[in-house]
């Protein structure tokens, strides 16, 4: 009886002391909150007391990870382009009553002039022109031509607009404008519409692909015909591929 009763005696005066070893603090988060990115500290008093853990706000990103700047297409810029064009126009001969098509194929090579603004992520409106030398032609062989009527683009120019859409350094966009071309011994307007996509490669540098398709209405071919008139309709299918250098940005 006497042990126990010392017994006894001990296990109270320990428990009076207070603990020895603190316990530590688990901190349990939810099932949809984000683990706290610092443990929480503890202050050795008595009872024990813990500071709140720091926990990120959910739309906010943690501080080791900072904001990613997007690039901006804001910027004029000057480049080179050169590609190819096709068409299946028709034609028609006033002297002999027939009419058909023709096929037309050849390459351009020229260079571009261009603006962007984007006027807030991610949209981007641009003005861009364009001159090409143009080795265009086409043939049709009706019966009043001796022997065949020949066509042939030696320029072709177009100034447009740019409707795109960012995707950070990558633009998707579309675009139509005015086109024009020197056929033969006329000048002849148009329109031309079409899409592209332009790539940051590296600092001011870009790349661009593109499909144009140009309606230049056409002309009439008289003497040079054989007598004619002979009426050609020109529209062509463009694709090229450019390369841009940004001379100004915001």
């Amino acid at each position: 009886m006497r042990k126990l009763s010392v017994a006894v005696i001990a296990v109270l005066a320990f428990a009076a002391a207070g603990p020895v070893v603190a316990t530590e603090a688990q901190v349990t988060p939810g099932p949809f909150g984000a683990p706290p990115a610092f443990p929480a500290r503890r202050v050795y008093d008595r009872p024990p007391v813990y500071e709140p853990a720091v926990v990120p706000d959910v739309f906010t990103a943690p501080p080791a990870f900072p904001a990613v700047r997007l690039y901006n297409w804001t910027g004029a810029y000057v480049g080179i382009n050169g590609g190819g064009a096709w068409g299946h126009p028709s034609w028609t001969s006033a002297p002999d009553l027939t009419s058909g098509t023709y096929n037309l194929s050849g390459g351009l090579v020229g260079g571009t002039l261009g603006y962007n603004l984007q006027t807030g992520e991610p949209l981007v409106v641009g003005v861009e022109t364009d001159i090409a030398w143009s080795g265009v032609k086409g043939s049709v062989s009706p019966t009043s031509c001796a022997p065949t009527c020949d066509m042939r683009s030696n320029w072709l120019a177009t100034a447009r607009l740019r409707f795109g859409y960012a995707f950070d350094t990558v633009m998707p966009y579309v675009t139509a404008g005015a086109a024009i071309s020197r056929l033969s011994a006329n000048t002849t307007g148009g329109w031309t519409a079409g899409v592209g996509i332009e790539v940051v490669i590296w600092g001011p540098w870009t790349a661009k692909a593109e499909y144009l398709y140009a309606d230049l209405n056409g002309f009439s071919c008289n003497v040079a015909c054989g007598g004619g008139p002979i009426s050609f309709n020109v529209r062509e299918n463009i694709v090229r591929v450019g390369l841009n250098y940004r001379i100004w940005q915001r």
